[in-house]
């Protein structure tokens, strides 16, 4: 059988939560990876860091803030997991319809919401049965998988280790 293949979907990055990035930072760096943008987004109650590396997928690590937010039992219980996949689109709603059309279920876990690490596009995430979450990413366009100054972090890094 011949893959479908949603139009305008691309990969963005790997999610880790983890109860403090420490370790996780070592780890990634260890590995060739270069810091990129790192914030605490009010909206989702979290820190967020992103981790470039030329030939493997971005790593978003993600650890609690000071209030309660959608990663403390999880890290609670585990400690570190990847948890969720990243994907960026122009149209979110577009791709869980070709989901479910697909007869895959998907349930929104949260809805659009700017996310500040990405500048401001919306974020959303869903479960999908026998799959796991998923978050999608709005792009305007097919543009760039990293933004402006996480593109420019990496390329410093690259042309230093050279």
């Amino acid at each position: 059988m011949k893959p479908l293949g949603l139009p305008g979907l691309r990969f963005h990055h790997f999610g880790l939560a983890v109860s403090n990035p420490d370790q996780a930072f070592l780890m990634l760096y260890t590995m060739g990876y270069a810091a990129g943008v790192q914030v605490f987004d009010p909206l989702q109650r979290v820190n967020l860091a992103m981790r470039h590396h030329p030939a493997m997928p971005d790593v978003e690590v993600i650890w609690p803030g000071d209030e309660p937010s959608p990663i403390d039992k999880m890290v609670k219980r585990t400690g570190s997991m990847i948890y969720h996949m990243c994907y960026q689109c122009p149209d979110p709603g577009a791709v869980v319809a070709a989901l479910e059309e697909a007869g895959l279920d998907t349930l929104e876990v949260s809805p659009p919401t700017p996310a500040v690490l990405f500048e401001g596009n919306e974020v959303s995430f869903y479960t999908v049965d026998g799959f796991g979450l998923i978050e999608l990413l709005r792009c305007s366009t097919e543009a760039t998988q990293r933004s402006s100054s996480d593109q420019a972090a990496l390329e410093a890094t690259v042309g230093s280790a050279g």
